[in-house]
């Protein structure tokens, strides 16, 4: 495989909210553990007796009431300072409170706010899809009109006393009301999915570039791969980034079930027993500088990204259906922006989903590309940390991404869960992975650092592949800067001559200022004795001139040469060399040498091909015999009609 040089980045900061994990040590615990996190949905979320039935062909209701959900977490703005108003407090999807509270963990975790890195050079890149659950419960307020019209046209309703029909109207009004939230001012910022970035950049006063990525269930390493490419192009100097998922609504549950791709039972990725995935919600931030910046700052490094790679499904059976050339892709280009070769991963975080076909055709890009670089049956570490948590679909990259990070900080192979039958679409004896169930220490790598990589595979054909190593202090040297120089010949070298004699320099002509600025005419010549010259073309003797159209004269040289220009409208006085260019002049003889301005500045006195006659008022017209310099005040003309023609080359 064709690899290029690689751009590392180093991970500086790390936070996490996460099922049954309010702080990113409480998920690593979790995970180092093999904690399951997946429990019955929480009765204030919603209720199971509305929207639950076993029947997967049920209308309107989901057969799963299972997820992984976030019980807890760090939310004290008066604390933490930060500018945050009861009542926007209060407006603000759970989504976003994650995020600033996630974000702000991180930056700590990274040094901030003491830290040299300047505040207007931090970006926010988040990774988040469909926004949160907020949205639907002020939409079900603002529509609460056509329920009300509904159940005033009901038969039964219209058929009792007018006063009874007025109560259970307003009734039912005031009660469906008092389960919603009121609609202000904050209530749209409160729920849109760009705003959770924008949220942490206006509450930490952070001030460079923010913005949220949805690529569904991809959409936090999508993020990374935006915020990784914005940092090695020096646009900025730090940047959070991560996922954020937080949409385990009722609606949610319905329409995957819908879909099928939901389990009621549990989440076994490359398990035999494996029948959809399980859903969680959660939080996984980063903070990422250039490796360089954080070696010379000293910062504590928990790992370096070598490159991300990105791709699409292209047309295949399905929107939905993975494609496994795709997925190859992806995986591909990651390693080729990496610089190193597959077969020296030691762990792979899987984006496994839990089901049987979905997994199997995984592990077969996999094997396509890690088989490549001779890698030996079995000899890679696979896992998913859905087996703890779910799928935290935006999240659910970053998710990944946070346990691959700290194992290769810890130096340890954190387990995989419900692994007890392998999946019998894969042949686990040709593909160089094994599920791996048990804590252990990361063995050292032959190749000089560890490496491990993580997938995301996202909804609608969007697929992403992480590359990271263990951080070995002077790996990787900052690339030298280059300056753009002339060469220098060595000593002893000599251009080689050339016989072919040079041809005579061009003559030259004074540059003039062809079209005067309104009320002056000024020459573009210096007050100095240095005439501003330009390459004149030679004469086109091959060929006749033009006869002159009628009342135009040509431009000669003057017979008597005068020296360099005096300011414009002094008398020249000073002889210059014959055939000086500055000796051109009109070929009007009412203009004495003696009285003659400046030939630079007297073409507007010239009529020929290239200097039109200009029209003068009979006040304005000269006396015969005296001199005509035109460098005076008395430009431009009064008249519109007087405007004076564009100079051209008469080619004489």
């Amino acid at each position: 495989m064709t690899t290029n040089a690689p751009r590392p980045v180093a991970i500086v900061g790390m936070a996490a909210i996460m099922p049954q994990a309010p702080s990113a040590s409480a998920f690593w615990d979790n995970i180092k553990s093999g904690r399951y996190c997946v429990t019955d949905v929480p009765p204030e979320r919603w209720d199971p007796a509305l929207y639950y039935d076993p029947d997967h062909s049920a209308r309107d209701k989901t057969y799963s009431k299972i997820g992984g959900w976030v019980r807890e977490f760090d939310w004290d703005p008066i604390k933490w300072r930060l500018p945050v108003p009861p009542m926007v407090a209060a407006q603000m999807d759970e989504g976003q409170r994650w995020a600033v509270s996630a974000a702000r963990a991180a930056l700590i975790d990274a040094g901030w706010p003491n830290w040299s890195v300047n505040s207007d050079n931090v970006a926010v890149i988040l990774g988040n899809a469909i926004g949160g659950e907020k949205h639907y419960l002020s939409s079900m307020r603002v529509r609460i009109p056509e329920v009300i019209r509904r159940l005033e046209a009901s038969p039964t309703l219209q058929g009792l006393p007018a006063d009874v029909q007025r109560a259970i109207v307003e009734e039912t009004r005031s009660g469906y009301l008092d389960n919603t939230f009121e609609i202000t001012e904050d209530t749209m910022p409160g729920e849109l999915a760009n705003v959770i970035a924008g949220r942490v950049c206006n509450l930490l006063n952070l001030r460079g570039p923010n913005f949220t990525t949805d690529a569904a269930c991809a959409s936090g390493l999508a993020a990374l791969n935006a915020a990784i490419d914005g940092l090695v192009d020096h646009q900025y100097d730090a940047v959070v980034t991560g996922g954020v998922d937080r949409n385990m609504g009722i609606d949610a549950f319905v329409k995957f079930c819908k879909i099928g791709a939901l389990s009621a039972t549990g989440t076994r990725p490359f398990d035999a027993g494996a029948d959809g995935f399980v859903m969680g919600e959660g939080a996984a931030l980063f903070v990422l500088k250039r490796l360089e910046d954080a070696e010379a700052d000293g910062d504590r490094i928990y790992s370096v990204i070598l490159g991300v790679g990105g791709s699409s499904d292209g047309k295949g059976k399905g929107i939905t259906a993975p494609n496994p050339v795709g997925q190859q892709l992806a995986v591909r280009r990651a390693w080729t922006r990496a610089g190193v070769e597959p077969g020296t991963a030691m762990s792979v975080e899987a984006h496994g989903t839990s089901t049987r076909v979905g997994d199997a055709a995984e592990l077969t890009s996999l094997t396509t590309v890690f088989g490549e670089s001779t890698s030996a049956v079995g000899s890679i570490a696979l896992g998913s940390v859905k087996s703890n948590i779910g799928h935290l679909k935006a999240a659910a990259g970053t998710a990944g991404l946070f346990k691959m990070a700290m194992s290769l900080h810890e130096k340890v192979l954190a387990p995989s869960l419900n692994f007890v039958t392998p999946n019998e679409n894969v042949d686990w004896g040709a593909v160089p992975f094994a599920v791996n169930t048990s804590l252990r220490a990361w063995p050292e790598s032959p190749h000089g650092a560890r490496r491990g990589a993580v997938s995301a595979f996202g909804f609608g054909g969007t697929n992403f592949h992480v590359v990271l190593e263990e951080h070995v202090p002077g790996l990787h040297k900052a690339p030298a800067k280059v300056f753009a120089s002339a060469a220098i010949p060595q000593a002893g070298v000599s251009a080689p001559v050339s016989a072919t004699p040079l041809p005579p320099p061009l003559p030259l002509r004074p540059r003039c200022r062809l079209r005067p600025s309104p009320g002056r005419r000024r020459c573009a010549a210096p007050s100095s004795s240095a005439v501003v010259t330009t390459p004149m073309s030679p004469p086109r003797s091959a060929r006749p001139s033009p006869p002159p159209k009628p009342g135009v004269r040509r431009l000669r040289p003057h017979p008597t040469p005068r020296s360099a220009a005096p300011p414009c409208g002094w008398p020249s006085t000073t002889p210059t060399p014959p055939n000086s260019p500055a000796s051109w002049r009109s070929s009007s003889r009412r203009s004495t040498p003696a009285t003659r301005p400046h030939s630079a500045c007297c073409v507007s006195r010239v009529s020929s091909s290239a200097v039109g006659r200009p029209r003068r008022s009979p006040s304005s017209t000269p006396a015969r015999g005296r001199s005509t310099s035109t460098c005076s005040r008395a430009w431009p003309p009064t008249s519109r009609s007087s405007r004076r023609p564009s100079m051209r080359p008469t080619g004489s």
